[in-house]
């Protein structure tokens, strides 16, 4: 077995492009009960597309449009989450998203892990802000992206078209140069 390469290391994660092989722990994680039917990985668990999902992330990855990053504890255990970087359009805009399996909650990995991806993507890549979207009843995930440094953007218009859920989202965002100019305060 070919030894994986780790992009990012933390303390107690070491993060790594992801590979088909992640598939089992993201269907894992994303079944157990615990994880919240309402996001979007649930619905395409439920919808039979969640390995779709993966080979796309992966692919898209690998045309460097996008970021997949597994989640590999330093103790040895592979997979237990994954941070996403996905490029809006042509912009120098990215979007964060990020999971891990319940098992791993409320341990501040989350938090680590995207730390470290978002150091990724202002040090190592051409992203010039990174924004994040959080359902209002995901208190965890906001809870993170405002310990990230990521400020709430105010609420726009909604268009009649719009879904419930599409409706019930908060936006928030974190610019290069504003993050650069946190970490020199550090």
């Amino acid at each position: 077995m070919n030894e994986l390469t780790h992009i990012v290391s933390t303390r107690r994660c070491l993060l790594r492009n992801a590979t088909p092989s992640d598939y089992e722990a993201l269907a894992t994680a994303i079944g157990t009960s615990e994880f919240p039917s309402e996001l979007p990985l649930a619905g395409l668990h439920r919808q039979g597309r969640l390995k779709a999902w993966l080979s796309s992330m992966i692919e898209t990855s690998a045309r460097g449009r996008a970021c997949l990053l597994s989640v590999d504890l330093r103790t040895g255990e592979k997979c237990v989450g994954q941070v996403s970087l996905v490029q809006k359009g042509e912009s120098g805009s990215w979007n964060l998203a990020f999971w891990l399996h319940p098992s791993h909650w409320g341990g501040g990995l989350a938090l680590e892990s995207a730390r470290a991806a978002v150091q990724h993507a202002f040090t190592a890549m051409t992203v010039e802000e990174v924004w994040a979207g959080a359902a209002p009843w995901n208190l965890r995930s906001i809870k993170t992206l405002l310990e990230l440094g990521l400020k709430p953007i105010e609420d726009g218009e909604v268009s009649a078209d719009q879904s419930e859920s599409e409706k019930a989202f908060r936006a928030f965002s974190l610019l290069r140069d504003h993050w650069v100019h946190s970490q020199r305060e550090r």
